[in-house]
Parts: C-alpha cells; sequence; structure tokens
C-alpha cells in the first residue's frame, strides 16, 4: 500500500520543468506541503485549479509540488503549464524515483492510487488520497485543519 499515515518520506531532489534543481526540504513551506504525484490525466488535470488557488492565496504556508511522472515525454507537462499558468513547481520524475521509494506502485500510464500526499513541516504523512477523487471542499479543509 505504499508509505503510511504518519511516516515521514525521505528529502529528495528533482529538477522542475526548466531544469532547476528542488530540494524538498530547502523549500519546504512553514506548515504544510502537498506533493502530487501524476501522468497529468485529464481527470487529475481538472484539479489543478484548485492546487493553483491554494498556491495563489496559501503559499507562504502550504508548498504544493506537482511530481510528472510521465517519462520522458515533455510536451504534456509543457501544455499544462501553459493552458493552467502553474506557478507552483511541476517536478520532472522521469524513473518515477519519489513513487517508487514511496512503494507507490502503479499500473505504467496510470497515476498511483495515493498520489495526493499532505505533508506536516516535519515531512510526516498526515493524508493520502488519489487527487481526481477528493472534493475541493475536503481537501481545503484539510489543509486548514494542519
Amino acid at each position: 500500500m505504499g508509505i503510511e499515515i504518519g511516516q515521514r518520506i525521505p528529502d529528495f531532489t528533482l529538477s522542475d520543468f526548466s531544469g532547476q534543481s528542488v530540494t524538498l526540504s530547502k523549500t519546504f513551506p512553514k506548515k504544510a506541503a502537498v506533493l502530487w504525484l501524476t501522468n497529468l490525466c485529464e481527470s487529475c488535470e481538472e484539479k489543478i485549479s484548485l492546487l493553483q488557488g491554494v498556491h495563489e492565496t496559501r503559499g507562504d504556508h502550504v508548498g504544493i509540488f506537482a511530481l510528472s511522472t510521465l517519462g520522458e515525454d515533455r510536451a504534456t507537462p509543457k501544455r499544462i503549464l501553459q493552458t493552467h499558468r502553474m506557478t507552483f513547481p511541476l517536478l520532472m520524475d522521469p524513473q518515477d524515483w519519489v513513487g517508487k521509494e514511496l512503494k507507490l506502485e502503479h499500473p505504467a500510464g496510470a497515476c498511483p492510487m495515493y498520489n495526493l500526499l499532505i505533508l506536516d513541516r516535519t515531512g510526516c504523512v498526515k493524508f493520502r488520497h488519489h487527487l481526481s477523487a477528493i472534493g475541493d471542499k475536503k481537501f481545503l479543509d484539510l489543509l486548514h485543519s494542519i
């Protein structure tokens, strides 16, 4: 089932779409972080505006990090960034290192079952779910409770 609630995730460094290295611990927010491991499928893409809204309104307290598990495909992330005007980091994880490290197994071409992780300031998992299966209000309420 992968990483469990209460477990700390290992620190990692990935490159964002522009090639700049991002280390989770060095960019960790004051209160919480949201990790979204995705192949940028249509159902998850519909939730980008929710994540962007949190980034714009609560970015000083909550860090949003998207991790692309699309392998070497750069066309889809580029389209997503341009279409949705994402300003939170889209990290490239072509080998799905984070998903494998966290034991979030998933079939090729699909997002992990638990592709949304909410972490506290120490890097411990407080919540895990699939982004496209959580209601906006529940997601926002969870962030407010951390």
